[in-house]
């Protein structure tokens, strides 16, 4: 009776334990935050000094990914990588039999995980496979000082956390598909915008200038106060007119100047070609993904017009912060706030292509402080 109550205990601790992985896993709580966690839970569960989640990163090596140790010296850190025997460690048997098992190291273990857990007083560990795709991608792993502390077939235990962290993986595999995707579409979309521009500014516009220095051609030559000259001085005009509309608008699509310069150079020709003043506080100092830059610029863009059209502010002040890894966009007005992101609206459009490139978008605009619009996305170093 005894040994059935110590194992209805551990079946208790055991599904406690997957239940609390499970709502990390069901909340998408992050890989390297897992990993952490998940070492704590496997120590507490077996009721041992140490607990590792280690990924393989070929036959006989493997990264560390997850640790927790609750006694003694920390030992190695995340990121730390390790050369094990494939034979004679609980790590290459979980991989090479894709079973729980367990070993014991005696003074004659080779390899980095066995002399590691030995100048640490661990002698025993007990493995099991993380399987993606069919294969070991990496092992759970715990260890003690001696035998009694893992009794026979604990390693079964981690069998149930292993299949979370599988799942934790397809998920972060899901995500970051759907994210490339989208970005991807963003990129095709950004690419239509440059052909566009490109057939608008060497096709009709082109054809709109030469009709023009035509007209003006023929307004030189026409009697000066006749008709005719009057005639074709409007239909100057209206040349003149219908090219800067023409400009205006490939410039709208994708300007010239972000593809050849940048977007520093962009952010200033938009700021000098802006209805009302826009104070320029910091442009970066190098390129970044055309992606990147492009969001960027129409962002821009989208918060001078709305401070123009729509809050009847004076001036704005735009900053571009190149934070190394990072790229932070602001731009704040002095109008009368109360901005919102509308479904369809422009803004709306640059938190779609934002979280599309993995960034955030945030919109202060609280009544009669004006608007402050603020754009993050990640960059290359």
């Amino acid at each position: 009776m005894l040994v059935r109550g110590v194992e209805d205990i551990h079946v208790v601790q055991e599904q406690a334990a997957l239940l609390r992985i499970a709502m990390l896993v069901a909340k998408d709580e992050p890989l390297d935050s897992l990993f952490g966690a998940v070492s704590a839970e496997v120590a507490q569960l077996l009721g041992v000094e140490a607990g590792a989640v280690m990924r393989y990163i070929g036959g006989e090596r493997a990264v560390i990914v997850g640790v927790h140790r609750t006694t003694g010296v920390r030992g190695l850190p995340v990121n730390a990588e390790l050369d094990f025997n494939r034979t004679t460690s609980a790590l290459g048997r979980a991989q090479s039999t894709l079973l729980p098992t367990r070993h014991t190291y005696g003074a004659d273990a080779k390899g980095d995980v066995a002399n590691v857990l030995k100048s640490v007083g661990l002698r025993v560990s007990v493995a099991a496979p993380i399987l993606r795709h069919g294969e070991a991608w990496g092992a759970l792993l715990a260890s003690a000082p001696e035998e009694d502390a893992l009794p026979a077939g604990c390693e079964r235990r981690l069998v149930g956390i292993c299949g979370l962290l599988a799942q934790a993986l397809s998920n972060a595999d899901a995500r970051a598909e759907l994210a490339e995707s989208r970005t991807r579409l963003v990129e095709a979309g950004d690419e239509a915008r440059r052909r566009l521009e490109r057939a608008l500014h060497e096709g009709a516009h082109q054809h709109v200038v030469a009709l023009a220095l035509k007209l003006r051609v023929a307004c030189g030559r026409a009697t000066p106060g006749s008709p005719e000259e009057a005639l074709l001085a409007e239909v100057l005009a209206d040349a003149m007119e219908a090219s800067a509309a023409m400009g205006e608008l490939a410039r709208g699509l994708h300007p010239a100047v972000l593809s050849e310069r940048g977007l520093a150079a962009a952010l200033q020709v938009l700021a000098a070609r802006a209805p009302l003043p826009v104070h320029l506080r910091e442009l970066p100092g190098r390129r970044f993904e055309a992606v990147v830059e492009t969001t960027a610029y129409l962002l821009v863009a989208e918060a001078i017009a709305n401070a123009t059209a729509h809050a009847h502010a004076t001036e704005c002040t735009l900053r571009a912060a190149d934070g190394g890894n990072h790229l932070t966009i602001e731009v704040r007005d002095n109008g009368i706030g109360g901005a919102t992101i509308k479904p369809g609206g422009g803004l709306e459009v640059i938190a779609d292509r934002a979280a599309a490139v993995g960034g955030q978008f945030s919109l202060q605009s609280p009544r009669g402080e004006g608007t402050a619009a603020r754009l993050v996305i990640p960059v290359a170093r």
